[in-house]
């Protein structure tokens, strides 16, 4: 598992990487705090990132919607909250740079930090195991993710 500094300049420990049937990946220190992107699975069926909307700094619910991002054929997806918790950080390197997303996704495209809320929320999420079986399994149904209708739903956001 990585080590990494936080804002802080403290050593963190990675615990574990999970993810979500939204094709979140979230990566959980010991201190609680997270880093958060999309997996690659996205740009693989629908092509390479355009454009990103990055969270906004503040609270969230597990399964609220951070962001969103467009494919480059020309569909929409949001981003969810993998866990409950304060986005903290965004990854600003994406507004002048989005290729650091399509480039590594899991990785230095990662697109926020969280604080983590509640641990007990861990639980919900796939492990790397369980998500390659959902994409299996999406990837054997008619429609692989529902596309969001931003602009219908703009209202919601």
């Amino acid at each position: 598992m990585p080590i990494m500094l936080n804002r802080r300049n403290f050593l963190m420990k990675s615990v574990e990487i999970k993810y979500t049937t939204t094709h979140e990946w979230i990566e959980v220190f010991d201190s609680g705090e997270c880093n958060v992107g999309i997996t690659e699975r996205i740009q693989d069926v629908y092509g390479s990132i355009v454009f990103i909307e990055l969270p906004v700094l503040g609270e969230y619910e597990q399964g609220e919607i951070i962001g969103r991002i467009e494919t480059s054929d020309g569909r929409n997806f949001y981003i969810y909250a993998p866990v409950s918790g304060e986005v903290y950080e965004v990854n600003t390197a994406l507004d002048d740079d989005i290729e650091l997303l399509n480039r590594f996704p899991e990785g230095d495209g990662w697109i926020c930090k969280f604080y983590m809320e509640n641990p007990n929320e861990k639980g919900a999420l796939l492990s790397l195991r369980e998500y390659e079986a959902h994409e299996e399994e999406e990837l054997n149904e008619e429609e692989y993710l529902p596309e969001t209708d931003f602009y219908e739903n703009v209202e919601d956001y």
